[in-house]
């Protein structure tokens, strides 16, 4: 005699609490595999942003970096405290976002702040120098050279000035580079009475971190 086939009915109850079990345990190793990667989701530029200009969604994008490598960069979590407000410098594709590059308010550049024109020999820069590099600028006695790792830059924020790079250009002189730096007003007075003095940089942070 054939036996009948069960149709004995699994609970939903027990699916949907399967289904969380397996769920979890999905979650539970993400969690895992991003900790043993150590990366963390942070914001980066995906289209040019000129300063002055308000941040929306669709110039921003995700990238992972480094966890150690992550401070002071704006976690992919806060894209909503970025949104809607404005460059305070000039955003580049690829640059990681952090608080100091955006504003709340149009005005460039931002009270307290100013850009300084300054000329760069060769020598006096690192040549992938771009816009939204965040660069040490010092300011050498003619017979102290022009080099970017001579003994006045050796431990640039000793005595150095911090700037932003807002613009990049070939200079009439083969090799130089015309540049505009934003920096608080008084380094700002100081590159701009320069003079004859050679002035230079190195870069801190580059402005672009390139892919994702």
């Amino acid at each position: 005699m054939r036996r009948l086939a069960s149709t004995r009915r699994v609970r939903p109850a027990y699916v949907k609490a399967g289904a969380g079990l397996v769920a979890l345990c999905g979650v539970g190793g993400g969690v895992l595999l991003s900790s043993v990667d150590g990366r963390v989701p942070v914001l980066q530029v995906a289209t040019p942003v000129p300063a002055g200009q308000k941040v929306v969604a669709e110039d921003l994008r995700t990238a992972e970096v480094a966890a150690d490598s992550g401070v002071g960069l704006i976690p992919e979590s806060q894209e909503d405290q970025i949104v809607g407000r404005v460059a305070a410098v000039p955003l580049v594709v690829g640059d990681l976002m952090t608080g100091n590059k955006v504003g709340a308010s149009a005005v460039f550049p931002p009270v307290g702040q100013a850009v300084a024109p300054a000329e760069l020999k060769a020598g006096s820069f690192p040549a992938e120098l771009k816009a939204g590099d965040q660069v040490a600028v010092q300011i050498n006695a003619p017979d102290q050279g022009t080099g970017p790792v001579s003994q006045a830059l050796t431990d640039p924020l000793k005595s150095a000035m911090t700037a932003t790079v807002v613009s990049v250009k070939d200079a009439q002189e083969t090799g130089s580079v015309d540049v505009s730096l934003l920096t608080d007003e008084a380094s700002a007075a100081r590159i701009g009475q320069a003079g004859s003095n050679p002035v230079s940089v190195i870069v801190l942070a580059p402005g672009s971190a390139g892919g994702s």
